[in-house]
């Protein structure tokens, strides 16, 4: 299993390519209406502990077509969270109808856990 693990307090940028379930590069994240990266401690929570949507933390088509960037600042990973695993997830509205929860995958492998390490220097 693999995680998107980050120093506490420091900044992260994170490259998705986005697939559709057959695996084909989705290439229509331009007319998405709602993009929503989240963490949570637990998957059934309510209230996620960092959220980032489209303009906010999320660009699209970067660094090229079918791919969203995603960026966690150092408020983020430092303040918001203590050291430890969570989980997260990707969400996409094209319309009220047309919502996928995205497969987040690190080096081609599916990854659900995002964890905070302690950094050295400080």
């Amino acid at each position: 299993m693999k995680f998107w693990e980050v120093k506490k307090g420091n900044k992260s940028v994170r490259d998705i390519l986005v697939k559709d379930k057959e695996g084909v590069t989705v290439i229509n994240l331009a007319d998405a209406t709602e993009i929503r990266f989240q963490i949570k401690k637990k998957k059934t929570d309510a209230a996620p502990l960092i959220e980032k949507t489209l303009l906010s933390g999320i660009v699209v088509n970067t660094p090229s077509e079918g791919y969203l960037r995603i960026t966690l600042l150092p408020v983020d990973t430092g303040t918001t969270l203590p050291l430890g695993d969570y989980f997260m997830g990707l969400q996409i509205k094209w319309s009220a109808t047309d919502i996928y929860e995205i497969r987040i995958t690190i080096d081609d492998i599916e990854a659900e856990f995002f964890r905070i390490v302690q950094d050295i220097v400080r």
